[in-house]
């Protein structure tokens, strides 16, 4: 395998190679083979990062040429402990161990061949076999022994370097990558927060302009058949128009600013989700001001509730303000205007169901809400409160029923109605 390095580093280990074989230079070379050796156990320094596998095949081939010739052991033989080393720290799991298993054996063909080899050759093998079968080889064995250990300790001490320096990298690139994992998680949340609080926006908008229109044209349709016979009601018509649009106005200013503000300010530097400032939002209290809005746009609204009140958090009452509002103008741009709408809100001991009962002008066969996207915001408005809805037609009527917190069996009415 050979691995990736960069420019600066292949100099340096040419460098290394390039000084070793010099240094060992200076010592003179008695024959050409102890040359070699020594451009062999450089070579194999040179390769030792760029490729550990071949770095060490290398330094055994010219191990094995030098106890071919019975070459005493040399100073360059001391390269076998980089090349050790780097099959630890930067060889794969093959190679590594590769190294590993070379610690012994190599340990044990140095122990022999300078004990019992390097002088005799072939002869000092055939007597070191006739020592070991009559048992007076591990009788003279000590100094094998200390020298065995030794080389044991030496090549190991290198290989486990190599081992510790790979197992810091590795994991010194964990933590880069938790880092790393981290800091994308903490922008994900962001993005989330960011997209969260524009979607809310978009949702208040589209409340917001699509509730005043309706009541700007019933008015404006209302004032204008009833200027000739009636112009005190027209001028209420009027007025009627010009508070809903100043209203809206504010509202719509309001939210395209928060639009306009720096996408930033929805999470903190810490990667946590900072508050986002949000205009006023409406509560139940504004209820009697919308219906009232609706009511001189020309609906019938009656409004009506069982059960004693609860409170509630500004979330659902928003969230219940919103449906309603969007309901009403429904009723007002698709349902049949003449008939009355009912609002009822029904007050439980664990939940509270509020349900918008108004009439259809032609009913559908189909059974399906009116298109839009109206019926999906109020949806995701009630889901995300922890609540339940369900919008249908029941006859000549369409229903709108939610419920805070969503109950195990829900009322009759919302039994009816089927939730898309």
């Amino acid at each position: 395998m050979i691995r990736s390095l960069s420019r600066p580093q292949l100099v340096v280990d040419a460098a290394v190679a390039v000084i070793a074989v010099l240094t060992r230079s200076v010592l003179g070379y008695d024959s050409a083979v102890v040359f070699w050796v020594t451009v062999g156990m450089a070579g194999a320094v040179f390769l030792r990062r760029l490729s550990p596998g071949l770095a060490l095949a290398l330094a055994w081939c010219t191990v094995a040429v030098q106890l071919w010739a019975s070459l005493p052991p040399d100073i360059a033989n001391a390269a076998v402990l980089p090349v050790l080393y780097a099959t630890a720290a930067y060889g794969s799991r093959p190679v590594r161990w590769l190294g590993l298993a070379s610690v012994p054996v190599g340990a044990l063909t140095a122990t022999v061949y300078v004990l019992y080899l390097q002088s005799s050759g072939l002869t000092g093998f055939v007597d070191l076999v006739l020592q070991v079968r009559t048992g007076e080889a591990f009788q003279r064995g000590a100094p094998g022994v200390i020298g065995f250990v030794s080389a044991v300790a030496l090549f190991g001490l290198s290989w486990v370097l190599g081992l510790l320096v790979a197992t810091w990298r590795t994991a010194r690139e964990g933590r880069s990558a938790l880092r790393s994992a981290a800091a994308e998680q903490a922008e994900a949340r962001r993005e989330v927060a960011v997209e969260q609080e524009r979607t809310r926006i978009a949702r208040d908008m589209h409340d917001v302009v699509a509730h005043s229109l309706a009541v700007v044209i019933a008015q404006a349709d209302g004032g204008r058949y009833a200027r000739a016979a009636n112009p005190e009601a027209a001028d209420d018509a009027f007025r009627t128009i010009a508070n809903t649009a100043r209203s809206a106005l504010a509202d719509v200013r309001v939210l395209l600013g928060q639009l306009r503000s720096n996408p930033d300010s929805a999470s903190g530097g810490d990667g946590t989700s900072a508050p986002v400032m949000a205009a006023p939002q409406p509560t139940l209290a504004d209820l009697d001001r919308l219906v009232d809005q609706f009511r001189a746009s020309g609906l019938t609204v009656k409004r009506s509730e069982t059960g004693p009140a609860a409170q509630l958090g500004a979330g659902h009452q928003l969230v219940i303000y919103r449906i309603v509002q969007e309901s009403l103008t429904n009723v007002l741009r698709h349902g049949d205007a003449a008939r009355t709408v009912a609002v009822s809100f029904s007050w439980q001991d664990d939940a509270l169901t509020v349900t918008i009962d108004s009439g259809l002008l032609v009913p559908r066969d189909t059974g399906a809400a009116p298109n839009g996207h109206g019926i999906d915001g109020m949806r995701e408005r009630a889901v995300l409160a922890g609540g339940s809805f369900a919008a249908s037609e029941i006859g000549d009527r369409f229903v709108v029923c939610l419920t805070l917190p969503p109950l195990t069996a829900a009322p009759p009415l919302c039994r009816e109605a089927v939730s898309e």
